[in-house]
């Protein structure tokens, strides 16, 4: 919906004229000088007549720059179940870490990640990381999250595209990206993953888990899962479940995606420059 000049005075003026104290909804609605102007997209306008020259996905792949990025194994040669009922015979997790781990381990936090967020949760964008940590604000010395006193750990989750595996990784079985074939993963799963790396860095109990939508429910999971190794837990726009209205909002995003030419139904990762889902992805956000 857009307003013209002309409605944009009028509404002033009915404003001016009524007072804003008098002035409600209907009123303004039912006001015979205001008019809006609708306009319904049913088509995308032409891309520009110019090289697209972006590669098919933005997904960190091995020989990249590892930026701030380092690496744990969770599995390899052997199989991690996942609650599918398919098996992963290699499982690798990207996460950086800030601050330093004092000598009884209690100073430890996580922050999880949303839907697209990565392990670069703070830090300038740099080689490796095209954009500057998405919770940067509050996290590092003196700020919300003190790198001063705290050791912070963010986790690519399972299923990522930013170093962990997920479906732009190596199939072992192909040496191909899986694509449309990497089975589904659930939040569980993730968190499984994540109390792997937590063993590997010696912490056993977490001073807090953070994490904002997507990132609150894996912070429930790890309070459900590990209760005993949660002290606290600070959640941002999460929910212990997708409302009928959120899984609504995805399918449509989903289906932006999907509808793209470049999306090759999931086998887009081995496509030349400018040909991945990228406007797909555009509505979708």
């Amino acid at each position: 919906m857009w307003q013209t000049a002309q409605v944009r005075n009028q509404v002033s003026e009915v404003f001016r004229s009524r007072g804003t104290s008098q002035l409600s909804t209907s009123a303004l609605c039912q006001s015979p000088q205001i008019r809006y102007e609708f306009k319904l997209v049913t088509s995308l306008p032409a891309q520009p007549n110019r090289p697209d020259k972006r590669p098919p996905t933005g997904a960190w792949q091995p020989g990249h720059a590892l930026g701030g990025r380092k690496f744990h194994s969770v599995v390899d040669g052997r199989s991690f179940q996942l609650d599918c009922g398919q098996p992963l015979h290699k499982v690798d997790l990207a996460y950086e870490t800030w601050g330093r781990l004092n000598d009884s381990a209690s100073n430890a936090v996580l922050i999880c990640h949303a839907l697209t967020g990565d392990s670069h949760a703070a830090g300038r964008a740099v080689d490796g990381h095209p954009v500057a940590g998405w919770w940067e604000p509050l996290i590092g010395p003196g700020l919300a999250v003190n790198t001063d006193e705290l050791f912070v750990v963010c986790i690519n989750v399972l299923g990522g595209c930013q170093g962990s595996t997920g479906p732009a990784s190596l199939d072992p079985a192909t040496g191909r990206p899986y694509g449309s074939s990497f089975p589904v993963v659930t939040i569980h799963d993730m968190v499984r993953t994540q109390a792997s790396l937590a063993d590997a860095l010696g912490v056993h109990k977490w001073r807090c888990v953070l994490g904002g939508s997507m990132g609150g429910m894996q912070a429930l999971e790890w309070s459900i899962m590990y209760r005993e190794r949660v002290g606290s837990m600070v959640l941002a726009s999460a929910t212990a479940q997708a409302s009928a209205q959120q899984i609504a909002w995805s399918h449509i995003g989903r289906s932006a995606i999907e509808a793209d030419p470049g999306f090759q139904g999931g086998d887009y990762y081995e496509a030349g420059e400018g040909n991945g889902p990228h406007r797909g992805l555009a509505i979708a956000r």
